[in-house]
């Protein structure tokens, strides 16, 4: 008789302990919508930090990490498709189950010193080589993997992120801001994202604040605020820190736009993030963001404060002249980017590794 047992599938959600990382937002907003579909054709566990959050998690299985699940891969159980939602994951599987690793970024190339980052590139492969496929957030990443890793003849997939903006219709303006009149932008504040040439910038648009939001413990954001004493700018840079999603409801809500001058994104989630609340989006020309913004962003092509107030001043301009249409498409844009077509895809990518249809990547 033949067995109607589900497919087994692992989906390696492990990075939802920080849900302030883009990694982490994106494996819970991936461990949400996939639980909420029924009909997904595999019976479905998530292997998750002990402080995974507790809820209703439909027709999925928690699995919590453990020293064998990590330390001793060999006793795992086996399954059709193990999911590793990030390209270093904690926890690999046994030699008998499929392993699709998605593989976000090679930021460490341009983030780490040359050691460091050819030891990441030699795991990477290595992880790589024990792949049966791949899946990569963008065409930017993809043409970093193939010009940097041998996939050999592995699959292939580039499935765009979804994203989404939680809504907080009662959120009001957070306490360290006082000026209805400020730029946005949020991220880790590390040196990639480049934020310190908004300093410069902000002092040819007098009366306006700018926040910069996120975790802000690193050297480089120490090194902003030193700059911001330089130019005389205290009381008009702020930096809050981590933000509840509420504060960055309003945040994205209320600025006048939202600039993003990052050297090296995967994807860009702030992007759309901005561009769904129909606000202005000025960034730069670096890594996979002309790809992501298409033609409803503004592009830096040099940090040059003059060049930076000229492009912004003029976007601002254009976009306000054509308001209503503007932002109509570029919120119609946004929402292509939506969590249930990337789950479909997913979904799919699982389908054809493990032979149950013939789509190809």
């Amino acid at each position: 008789m033949q067995s109607t047992a589900l497919p087994r599938l692992l989906i390696d959600v492990y990075k939802t302990r920080n849900l302030n990382s883009g990694i982490g937002r994106f494996s819970v907003n991936f461990a949400e919508t996939i639980s909420k579909n029924s009909n997904t054709g595999y019976a479905i566990d998530f292997l998750c930090p002990r402080n995974f959050p507790a809820g209703d998690w439909g027709h999925v299985h928690l699995q919590k990490v453990n020293f064998q699940k990590r330390y001793l891969p060999w006793f795992n159980k086996t399954y059709d498709i193990w999911h590793s939602l990030y390209q270093f994951p904690s926890h690999i599987p046994n030699r008998c189950s499929k392993w699709i690793l998605t593989i976000h970024d090679l930021n460490f190339m341009m983030e780490k010193d040359k050691w460091r980052s050819t030891r990441y590139l030699s795991t990477l492969q290595d992880n790589v080589n024990k792949a049966a496929a791949i899946s990569v957030i963008s065409d930017y990443t993809r043409a970093q993997v193939l010009e940097h890793l041998d996939v050999k003849d592995k699959p292939l997939y580039r499935i765009y992120n979804g994203i989404s903006v939680n809504t907080f219709p009662d959120a009001g303006q957070p306490p360290f801001l006082t000026n209805d009149k400020f730029f946005f932008t949020i991220g880790i504040i590390t040196a990639k994202k480049n934020f310190h040439v908004l300093v410069p910038l902000l002092q040819k648009f007098p009366g306006y604040d700018l926040v910069i939001a996120g975790e802000n413990d690193s050297a480089y954001a120490k090194g902003i605020l030193a700059l911001v004493d330089e130019l005389k700018l205290t009381g008009r840079v702020h930096f809050p820190g981590k933000i509840s999603e509420k504060n960055k409801y309003w945040l994205y809500s209320h600025c006048r736009a939202f600039l993003f001058p990052s050297l090296a994104e995967g994807f860009g989630m702030p992007v759309i993030e901005a561009m769904l609340l129909g606000k202005p989006v000025f960034t730069s020309t670096f890594a996979s963001l002309p790809e992501i913004g298409d033609k409803y962003a503004f592009y830096w092509q040099n940090f040059d404060p003059d060049h930076m107030a000229e492009v912004l001043k003029e976007g601002l301009s254009a976009s306000d002249r054509q308001k209503e249409e503007f932002s109509t498409a570029m919120v119609g844009y946004a929402q292509k980017f939506n969590w249930s077509t990337c789950i479909d895809n997913y979904l799919t990518m699982y389908r054809q590794v493990t032979g149950l249809n013939g789509v190809t990547p």
